[in-house]
């Protein structure tokens, strides 16, 4: 027995002792982005997701908020215990990542009135787009030739000045995330918005992976993360946000 227990993996054997020991996890988040992460009241449909998972593994979550793109780099230097919002392309070291626990989804929307048609990214250049802060990074080269010679192009950091410009009228199209577009035209409206306009779904959705310094707790976060999203409790977080899930 002693001689099957020398030759286990380390990872395992650091992860045995992590599970049976670890209260608390400290976890990496970007800084507020309704709905997904709401820094300030510690709530939020991703940041509760992964809470909600974590406890069934008895972990209590602590986040850590740094700037978004910064939570792989914690994660890299073991600053953290996890990080999220990841992706197979970021350098994460010797991290392990989850299965995809969620999908942020860029879109073109307009206003169901005005009829416009948006079947491709091309079908942009008649009109005038308003964009999240770099998107024409962002979203690729096609996109990018959008931002060059569309009739009129904008980006702007504050993305409920995006939502109020095309609710004014002011611009043809908003590109934003679905979620994000969502919950702000709520909270400006203070009403369901989504009948009254029209999502054309033209970008792929953004798959994204929670990165664990341990792979055994990897393991056991992808293992309730699947029980979760056939749980009640995982409906009743969808309607509590009024969340739109990406295919």
């Amino acid at each position: 027995m002693l001689k099957m227990m020398v030759s286990l993996p380390t990872f395992f054997i650091c992860g045995f002792s992590f599970m049976a020991q670890a209260k608390e996890i400290d976890v990496a988040f970007g800084w507020s982005k309704p709905p997904y992460v709401i820094e300030k009241e510690e709530r939020g449909f991703e940041l509760e997701l992964v809470r909600n998972v974590l406890k069934r593994l008895d972990l209590d979550m602590n986040p850590v908020f740094v700037p978004f793109g910064r939570s792989h780099y914690l994660l890299k230097m073991g600053k953290v215990e996890a990080a999220v919002t990841l992706k197979e392309s970021m350098d994460v070291g010797e991290a392990h990542l989850s299965d995809i626990y969620i999908n942020y989804h860029n879109v073109a929307i307009s206003l169901k009135g005005r009829d416009i048609v948006i079947n491709a990214v091309n079908d942009l250049f008649p009109h005038s787009v308003v964009a999240f802060q770099n998107a024409s990074v962002v979203l690729g080269d096609e996109f990018s030739q959008i931002s060059e010679g569309a009739r009129f192009y904008l980006e702007m950091p504050d993305q409920s000045k995006q939502v109020e410009m095309l609710l004014r009228a002011k611009t043809d199209v908003v590109v934003m995330d679905v979620n994000i577009f969502n919950y702000l035209s709520r909270h400006l409206t203070g009403r369901p918005f989504m009948d009254n306009v029209v999502v054309h779904e033209i970008f792929p959705a953004t798959r994204y992976r929670v990165g664990f310094v341990d792979a055994q707790v990897r393991d056991a976060f992808n293992r309730e993360l699947a029980a979760y999203r056939e749980s009640p409790e995982y409906q009743a977080l969808v309607d509590k946000y009024e969340f739109i899930l990406a295919n």
